[in-house]
């Protein structure tokens, strides 16, 4: 999983934003960050108003839609644009924006997104964290009986994707950077989720905990998954730093 996922990251600088026009897209915030230098001339500053990049910021799964609806209609266009991806409403959509973003950033030589890749990562978190949900907790869920047959595969599989949300961790705060990674309410739940499920599972295959404990575990470690995907999902935005 990790493998798939591996993160390379876009060196983005925020200076990057400073020179950029901004089109509005119906219910896609925007805001102005064109700066023209002093004492430009108006020739020269007309130059430069054409050779603006337009600026799209992101604030929902429904912005990312709405840009897709616009795709061909903005693609006839021989500007640069720049997409910049603030925040999504939980880890649980991620998976489906990066498969809608993914595609109009890859397919057009003249956008750029350099959250994309930032969000596949969050994407590998909704994945894995999803399979938790509809594959294994629910085994834990079942009689006692069947619990004991399918135990041990389900214990198994709770160590595996402990680990592999904590590489993901890793990667999402190595891209988020330290700014936003102190703060951020993914990064640690995502963390608390991935301990409980390493420790729970330990306790039951060392022998410290039983059949009978699990199963009244079970409830919480829903609770803590349910809790990590509703968790909204916050990106770079560079006016925090102009």
């Amino acid at each position: 999983m990790v493998e798939l996922l591996s993160l390379h990251i876009i060196n983005y600088s925020v200076a990057q934003c400073k020179y950029a026009a901004v089109w509005s897209l119906p219910d896609i915030k925007s805001s102005s960050v064109c700066v023209v230098p002093a004492g430009s001339s108006n020739s020269s500053a007309a130059v430069r108003q054409k050779e603006m990049t337009k600026l799209y910021k992101i604030h929902s799964h429904a912005h990312i839609q709405a840009l897709q609806a616009r795709a061909n209609e903005l693609g006839h266009s021989n500007k640069s644009m720049l997409v910049n991806l603030v925040s999504l409403e939980s880890v649980r959509i991620a998976r489906e924006s990066y498969a809608l973003l993914r595609p109009l950033i890859k397919e057009s030589w003249i956008w750029a997104c350099p959250e994309l890749e930032i969000l596949l990562v969050v994407a590998g978190l909704s994945l894995e964290i999803q399979k938790l949900e509809h594959d294994v907790l629910p085994q834990l869920m079942v009689q006692e009986a069947k619990l004991e047959r399918g135990a041990l595969e389900a214990l198994l599989l709770m160590k595996n994707s402990a680990i592999t949300l904590l590489d993901l961790r890793k990667c999402f705060i190595l891209a988020l950077g330290v700014l936003l990674a102190d703060e951020d309410l993914v990064s640690a739940r995502v963390k608390k989720l991935s301990i409980m499920l390493k420790d729970t599972a330990d306790d039951v295959l060392n022998g410290n905990r039983d059949i009978v404990w699990l199963q009244e575990r079970a409830p919480l470690l829903v609770q803590l998954v349910t809790d990590v995907l509703e968790t909204p999902v916050r990106f770079c935005d560079p006016d925090e730093f102009l």
